[in-house]
């Protein structure tokens, strides 16, 4: 126990640590959820040095993760919006959004954790008035005003500490150009210890052929790096479906094109230490289809692949590949084909995320059916092809990544409490 005393001059209660180890005292700190470790940053000046170390915020972040595996208490952030009114004037304001963020444990019962809540960025600063949950890394969340168009806000914010940092405005702006759409990245170097953002826009005005440029903003630097061409990069595909982040690369599936001057499907991957680009063959089934349905997500340290298309005129089918091996062509390997791919016989779905349990969730991305209400998430077992309903539904538009609680932005001056 620790005993506590009144200093001399000092209003505050500060504890008696002296008479133990510093490495016990930090292991009882590594033990303690966040918030209650910003409350433990009023206790007294040395354990406010202590925890807002970036040392500390690293391996207290690495230690929730070993005992979420420990315990099995991982956590799975979802997003969901539905559109509530849609403008009848320019590209650039299409739509309102209602949303709402919760966290769930992930495992059979799929319990609610916790409602998030997310900073309000100042209304005549936002394109779009809507910020989008973009992507998620270490428990930041990166917010974008509609990412669907061409916004230029965008903030980090850790809703378990309820901190945000609003990035300032990228070299390139738009004030509604329809012929602009941008594609975000989120993404952390384990090396430097930096958050990374990534920005890829893409110029497809008619009256010229598409060109594609990047931008990248560093959390530690506090800006963005110039401007850069991707021109082999034809485009990104439905700007709406999230990203993965795997072995320290950002994941898109795209075109691009070929030097006898046709086109063919991709996967870019942004390696986030390196800030470079590369590419990742898909399987051969997948380089010459329409790549509107195609799905990218994280499968365990690598990525899988769907397509879901009609096979006939109204007989869906889902196609899930996964990469054995990361970064091995060869790997690619078929892990399931579904006729139908859910419980609606007539509907699209494609998969939202791998639970730890092996199975998939499938999200509903296009169906003959006008209730909202039957748009719901719905868990796959791969063994077994029942379907369970998660019980979430409504939305027209989710977004899942897992999540954990960490202290990410408490060592960050330019930080903001909300």
């Amino acid at each position: 126990m620790f005993r506590w005393k009144l200093q001399p001059g000092n209003s505050k209660f500060e504890p008696m640590a002296h008479n133990f180890p510093e490495e016990i005292i930090l292991d009882i700190l590594f033990r303690l959820p966040p918030k209650t470790l910003i409350r433990c940053t009023s206790v007294c000046k040395s354990w406010n040095s202590m925890i807002k170390n970036p040392s500390f915020i690293l391996t207290h972040f690495n230690r929730t993760i070993d005992l979420n595996n420990q315990v099995g208490t991982h956590l799975r952030l979802v997003y969901c919006a539905r559109i509530v009114k849609r403008s009848r004037f320019r590209h650039g304001d299409l739509e309102l959004l209602e949303e709402q963020c919760n966290l769930y444990y992930d495992n059979l019962a799929f319990d609610e954790y916790c409602k998030l809540e997310f900073p309000i960025a100042p209304r005549e600063e936002l394109r779009n008035k809507v910020l989008d949950v973009v992507s998620v890394c270490n428990g930041l969340v990166l917010l974008a005003d509609n990412k669907v168009c061409s916004g230029n806000t965008f903030i980090l914010c850790n809703p378990s500490m309820r901190k945000s940092v609003t990035l300032p405005k990228p070299h390139y702006t738009f004030k509604g150009d329809p012929g602009y759409y941008n594609c975000m990245g989120f993404g952390f170097d384990a090396v430097t210890n930096d958050y990374k953002v990534v920005r890829i826009t893409i110029d497809h005005r008619e009256d010229q052929d598409p060109s594609t440029f990047y931008e990248v903003y560093s959390l530690a630097g506090g800006s963005w790096s110039d401007p850069c061409s991707l021109d082999h990069v034809l485009g990104l595909n439905n700007i709406r479906k999230p990203t993965a982040f795997v072995n320290g690369a950002i994941h898109w599936d795209g075109w691009r094109r070929l030097t006898n001057g046709g086109s063919e499907c991709f996967i870019l991957a942004f390696d986030v230490g390196s800030d470079s680009f590369r590419s990742i063959v898909t399987p051969k089934d997948f380089r010459k289809l329409c790549s509107e349905h195609l799905c990218i997500s994280g499968y365990g340290k690598s990525i899988a692949l769907s397509y879901s298309c009609y096979a006939e005129i109204i007989e869906p089918r889902l196609d899930i590949w996964v990469m054995k091996e990361y970064g091995v062509e060869e790997s690619w390997t078929k892990l399931i084909t579904l006729y139908p791919p859910g419980p609606e016989g007539q509907s699209l779905y494609q998969p939202l995320w791998f639970r730890k349990s092996g199975d998939v969730v499938l999200v509903l991305t296009e169906s003959f059916l006008k209730d909202d209400s039957r748009h719901e998430l719905v868990c796959l077992d791969l063994v077994s092809k029942q379907y369970t309903n998660l019980g979430i539904h409504g939305y027209r538009y989710y977004y899942a990544e897992s999540y954990v609680e960490s202290l990410v932005l408490l060592d960050k001056t330019d930080a903001v409490s909300y």
